[in-house]
Protein backbone atom coordinates (compact mmCIF):
# COMPACT_ATOMS: atom_id res chain seq x y z
CA UNK A 1 0.00 0.00 0.00
CA UNK A 2 2.87 2.42 0.94
CA UNK A 3 4.76 1.48 -2.58
CA UNK A 4 1.14 2.03 -4.10
CA UNK A 5 0.86 5.39 -2.38
CA UNK A 6 4.28 6.90 -3.21
CA UNK A 7 3.76 5.45 -7.40
CA UNK A 8 0.50 7.64 -7.82
CA UNK A 9 2.34 10.73 -5.96
CA UNK A 10 4.78 10.42 -8.28
CA UNK A 11 2.40 9.84 -11.19
CA UNK A 12 0.38 12.77 -10.31
CA UNK A 13 3.53 15.11 -10.00
CA UNK A 14 4.72 14.03 -13.24
CA UNK A 15 0.58 14.94 -14.38
CA UNK A 16 0.88 18.22 -12.81
CA UNK A 17 4.13 19.28 -13.84
CA UNK A 18 3.72 18.17 -17.12
CA UNK A 19 0.61 20.77 -17.47
CA UNK A 20 2.43 22.94 -16.36
CA UNK A 21 5.33 22.59 -18.66
CA UNK A 22 2.54 22.05 -21.44
CA UNK A 23 1.23 25.93 -20.62
CA UNK A 24 4.31 27.39 -20.26
CA UNK A 25 5.22 26.35 -23.79
CA UNK A 26 1.75 26.67 -25.90
CA UNK A 27 1.50 30.11 -24.39
CA UNK A 28 4.32 31.79 -26.72
CA UNK A 29 2.95 29.41 -29.86
CA UNK A 30 -0.12 30.50 -29.51
CA UNK A 31 0.21 34.01 -29.51
CA UNK A 32 2.21 33.97 -32.65
CA UNK A 33 -0.31 31.61 -34.22
CA UNK A 34 -3.56 33.48 -33.38
CA UNK A 35 -0.92 37.17 -33.09
CA UNK A 36 -2.77 38.14 -36.37
CA UNK A 37 -6.29 37.02 -38.01
CA UNK A 38 -6.81 37.03 -41.89
CA UNK A 39 -9.86 38.61 -43.04
CA UNK A 40 -9.11 38.87 -46.60
CA UNK A 41 -5.98 37.84 -49.06
CA UNK A 42 -5.93 37.87 -52.96
CA UNK A 43 -3.08 38.39 -55.47
CA UNK A 44 -4.67 39.89 -58.81
CA UNK A 45 -8.09 41.09 -57.08
CA UNK A 46 -10.05 42.54 -59.80
CA UNK A 47 -12.46 45.98 -59.82
CA UNK A 48 -14.03 47.60 -62.56
CA UNK A 49 -12.25 51.32 -63.72
CA UNK A 50 -16.00 52.64 -63.46
CA UNK A 51 -15.45 51.82 -59.31
CA UNK A 52 -14.17 55.55 -59.30
CA UNK A 53 -17.55 56.75 -60.32
CA UNK A 54 -19.84 54.21 -58.67
CA UNK A 55 -18.95 52.95 -55.36
CA UNK A 56 -21.63 49.47 -56.18
CA UNK A 57 -18.49 48.47 -58.48
CA UNK A 58 -15.43 49.16 -55.84
CA UNK A 59 -13.90 46.39 -53.55
CA UNK A 60 -15.71 46.92 -50.47
CA UNK A 61 -14.65 44.81 -47.29
CA UNK A 62 -16.17 44.92 -43.96
CA UNK A 63 -14.24 45.10 -40.38
CA UNK A 64 -15.17 45.28 -36.86
CA UNK A 65 -13.04 46.71 -34.48
CA UNK A 66 -12.95 46.31 -30.95
CA UNK A 67 -11.28 48.57 -28.01
CA UNK A 68 -7.84 48.60 -29.37
CA UNK A 69 -7.69 46.40 -31.88
CA UNK A 70 -5.74 47.12 -35.10
CA UNK A 71 -6.49 46.93 -39.02
CA UNK A 72 -4.04 45.82 -40.63
CA UNK A 73 -3.95 46.23 -44.38
CA UNK A 74 -0.96 45.61 -46.83
CA UNK A 75 -1.76 46.57 -50.57
CA UNK A 76 0.05 46.94 -53.65
CA UNK A 77 -0.37 47.85 -57.74
CA UNK A 78 1.76 46.83 -60.30
CA UNK A 79 -0.80 46.08 -63.33
CA UNK A 80 -0.04 47.59 -66.23
CA UNK A 81 -2.19 50.55 -66.82
CA UNK A 82 -3.97 50.45 -63.79
CA UNK A 83 -4.08 52.62 -60.86
CA UNK A 84 -6.19 51.90 -57.41
CA UNK A 85 -6.90 54.63 -54.58
CA UNK A 86 -7.35 53.25 -51.03
CA UNK A 87 -9.71 54.60 -48.29
CA UNK A 88 -11.51 53.62 -45.18
CA UNK A 89 -14.81 54.83 -44.22
CA UNK A 90 -17.46 54.31 -41.25
CA UNK A 91 -19.93 51.56 -41.98
CA UNK A 92 -22.79 54.20 -41.73
CA UNK A 93 -21.36 56.41 -44.32
CA UNK A 94 -20.45 53.52 -46.59
CA UNK A 95 -24.31 52.22 -46.10
CA UNK A 96 -25.73 55.78 -46.90
CA UNK A 97 -23.50 56.73 -50.04
CA UNK A 98 -24.41 53.09 -51.26
CA UNK A 99 -27.77 53.66 -51.07
CA UNK A 100 -27.12 56.38 -53.24
CA UNK A 101 -24.54 54.59 -55.41
CA UNK A 102 -22.31 57.91 -54.86
CA UNK A 103 -18.34 59.00 -56.78
CA UNK A 104 -15.82 57.70 -54.83
CA UNK A 105 -13.39 60.25 -56.69
CA UNK A 106 -13.27 63.24 -53.63
CA UNK A 107 -17.00 63.25 -52.88
CA UNK A 108 -16.46 61.12 -49.84
CA UNK A 109 -13.81 61.93 -47.55
CA UNK A 110 -11.72 58.92 -45.77
CA UNK A 111 -10.76 58.23 -41.94
CA UNK A 112 -7.16 59.14 -40.69
CA UNK A 113 -4.60 55.90 -41.32
CA UNK A 114 -0.88 55.43 -40.97
CA UNK A 115 1.01 53.78 -43.99
CA UNK A 116 4.75 53.09 -44.95
CA UNK A 117 5.78 52.41 -48.23
CA UNK A 118 8.61 49.06 -48.89
CA UNK A 119 10.21 48.15 -52.01
CA UNK A 120 10.59 43.91 -53.04
CA UNK A 121 13.40 43.69 -51.41
CA UNK A 122 14.49 46.90 -49.65
CA UNK A 123 14.27 48.93 -47.07
CA UNK A 124 11.40 50.98 -45.92
CA UNK A 125 11.02 54.48 -48.03
CA UNK A 126 10.80 57.59 -45.60
CA UNK A 127 8.77 57.63 -42.43
CA UNK A 128 5.64 56.79 -41.83
CA UNK A 129 3.10 58.93 -42.67
CA UNK A 130 -0.28 59.57 -42.78
CA UNK A 131 -3.17 60.04 -45.09
CA UNK A 132 -7.34 59.76 -45.43
CA UNK A 133 -6.68 58.47 -49.08
CA UNK A 134 -4.02 57.00 -50.59
CA UNK A 135 -3.00 56.63 -54.87
CA UNK A 136 -0.67 53.30 -55.63
CA UNK A 137 1.76 53.56 -58.06
CA UNK A 138 2.39 50.92 -60.39
CA UNK A 139 6.20 50.59 -59.50
CA UNK A 140 6.31 46.96 -57.76
CA UNK A 141 6.73 49.02 -54.16
CA UNK A 142 3.30 47.66 -51.86
CA UNK A 143 2.41 49.76 -48.96
CA UNK A 144 1.50 48.70 -45.13
CA UNK A 145 -1.45 50.24 -43.42
CA UNK A 146 -2.54 50.46 -40.05
CA UNK A 147 -5.80 52.05 -38.40
CA UNK A 148 -7.18 52.25 -35.19
CA UNK A 149 -10.79 54.59 -35.89
CA UNK A 150 -8.63 57.43 -35.57
CA UNK A 151 -5.22 59.10 -35.08
CA UNK A 152 -3.49 62.23 -33.78
CA UNK A 153 -0.17 63.08 -35.63
CA UNK A 154 1.31 59.93 -36.30
CA UNK A 155 0.08 58.05 -33.49
CA UNK A 156 -3.23 55.63 -33.84
CA UNK A 157 -6.06 56.83 -31.72
CA UNK A 158 -8.47 53.28 -30.88
CA UNK A 159 -12.40 54.15 -32.24
CA UNK A 160 -14.39 50.97 -31.65
CA UNK A 161 -16.45 50.22 -34.45
CA UNK A 162 -17.64 49.28 -37.57
CA UNK A 163 -15.82 50.36 -40.97
CA UNK A 164 -15.38 49.50 -44.75
CA UNK A 165 -12.43 49.51 -46.79
CA UNK A 166 -12.56 50.58 -50.15
CA UNK A 167 -10.37 50.37 -53.20
CA UNK A 168 -11.42 52.02 -56.54
CA UNK A 169 -9.38 52.80 -59.63
CA UNK A 170 -9.13 53.41 -63.19
CA UNK A 171 -7.26 51.38 -66.62
CA UNK A 172 -5.67 53.86 -68.57
CA UNK A 173 -5.28 51.30 -71.61
CA UNK A 174 -7.88 51.02 -74.75
CA UNK A 175 -11.18 51.44 -74.51
CA UNK A 176 -11.83 48.20 -74.05
CA UNK A 177 -10.30 46.92 -71.40
CA UNK A 178 -11.78 47.39 -67.88
CA UNK A 179 -10.39 45.85 -65.86
CA UNK A 180 -8.18 46.93 -62.92
CA UNK A 181 -5.51 44.21 -60.28
CA UNK A 182 -4.37 44.80 -57.41
CA UNK A 183 -3.04 42.57 -54.49
CA UNK A 184 -4.36 43.15 -51.44
CA UNK A 185 -4.09 41.61 -47.50
CA UNK A 186 -6.16 42.48 -44.73
CA UNK A 187 -5.53 41.38 -41.31
CA UNK A 188 -6.70 42.24 -37.55
CA UNK A 189 -5.22 42.18 -34.16
CA UNK A 190 -6.29 38.41 -33.08
CA UNK A 191 -6.68 37.07 -29.49
CA UNK A 192 -2.00 36.03 -29.45
CA UNK A 193 -1.08 38.38 -26.65
CA UNK A 194 -4.54 37.25 -24.53
CA UNK A 195 -3.59 33.75 -24.80
CA UNK A 196 -0.34 33.98 -24.68
CA UNK A 197 -0.35 35.81 -21.23
CA UNK A 198 -3.00 33.29 -20.18
CA UNK A 199 -1.32 30.29 -20.76
CA UNK A 200 2.03 31.24 -18.82
CA UNK A 201 0.27 32.70 -16.05
CA UNK A 202 -1.85 29.16 -15.55
CA UNK A 203 1.69 27.39 -16.17
CA UNK A 204 3.05 29.39 -13.75
CA UNK A 205 0.50 28.97 -11.23
CA UNK A 206 0.36 25.84 -11.22
CA UNK A 207 4.12 25.24 -10.37
CA UNK A 208 4.38 27.64 -7.50
CA UNK A 209 1.08 26.12 -6.11
CA UNK A 210 2.42 22.54 -6.36
CA UNK A 211 5.76 23.81 -5.06
CA UNK A 212 4.11 25.46 -1.78
CA UNK A 213 1.92 22.18 -1.31
CA UNK A 214 5.06 19.98 -1.49
CA UNK A 215 6.91 22.23 0.92
CA UNK A 216 4.07 22.17 3.37
CA UNK A 217 3.73 18.14 2.75
CA UNK A 218 7.37 18.13 3.32
CA UNK A 219 7.28 20.24 6.51
CA UNK A 220 4.65 18.57 8.30
CA UNK A 221 6.15 14.68 7.79
CA UNK A 222 9.62 16.28 9.10
CA UNK A 223 8.74 19.03 11.43
CA UNK A 224 5.29 18.41 12.51
CA UNK A 225 4.80 15.89 13.63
Amino acid sequence: MVKMSRLLKKRTAYIIIGISIACLILGPIMGLLFDKMPIHDKTGQIIQEDSSFRITNAFAQPVTLSKDQKLIVEISEFYENTTVTIKIIAKSLYDREYSLNSTLTGSIPGLWFVYSEFGWGASPTGSTDDATALTLPNDGNYFYIEFMGHRYQDSLISWPGDYYIIVYGTNSGPASVLDVYFDISIKVDGPGETLNNLLVIVGALILVAYAALALISILKANYLR
